[in-house]
C-alpha cells in the first residue's frame, strides 16, 4: 500500500489507455453525449475529418489506467475534484493515448495528521504526441501510522 509519504514532488508514472473503437465512441455517445459529432461518422468527418470521442469517454479513458494499475494499491480516502481541466485536441478511433501523471504537490494536513492531500497533473498524447487532454486532480490520501501516534 502507497500513502501519502510514498510520494514527492517532480515524480512522473507512465500509463497507456486502451484505444476506444469507432463502436464504442457511438455506444458511449449514444448513452451519454448523444451529439452528432459522436454518433454520426459522416458529419463528424465534415466538421473534425473522423468520428472523435465524446470528452467525457476521453476523461475516464485517462483515468482508468491510473486507477486500475495505481490507485487500488493507494491508500486514497477520496477524490477532490478537478481543476483546470482541458480537452485540447479530438480523440479519434483506435487511438491509445500515452498518459503522464506528474505529482505536484505531497501537503499534510495541519488539522488532521492521519491525511493528506496529493496534488497531481495528468496529461493524455495521442499517438503524434499532442496532447490531447489535461487536468489536475488533488485527492485525499492517509498518511503512514507512526507508533509514537
Amino acid at each position: 500500500m502507497r500513502y501519502l509519504e510514498d510520494f514527492a514532488p517532480g515524480q512522473v508514472y507512465h500509463f497507456r489507455s486502451a484505444p476506444m473503437s469507432a463502436a464504442s465512441i457511438k455506444a458511449f455517445a449514444k448513452e451519454w453525449d448523444p451529439q452528432r459529432l459522436h454518433t454520426d461518422e459522416d458529419y463528424a468527418a465534415t466538421i473534425h475529418g473522423s468520428l472523435i470521442a465524446s470528452g467525457f469517454q476521453t476523461m475516464l479513458e485517462v483515468f482508468k489506467p491510473v486507477m486500475t494499475e495505481m490507485m487500488v494499491d493507494v491508500a486514497n480516502i477520496g477524490g477532490m475534484g478537478f481543476d483546470k481541466l482541458r480537452w485540447l485536441r479530438p480523440v479519434r478511433p483506435n487511438e491509445p493515448l500515452d498518459v503522464d501523471m506528474t505529482v505536484n504537490s505531497v501537503t499534510p494536513s495541519k488539522s488532521k495528521p492521519d491525511r493528506g492531500i496529493l496534488h497531481y497533473t495528468l496529461s493524455a498524447k495521442n499517438p503524434k504526441g499532442e496532447i490531447v487532454f489535461s487536468t489536475d486532480t488533488p485527492v485525499m490520501i492517509q498518511r503512514k501510522q507512526n507508533d509514537t501516534d
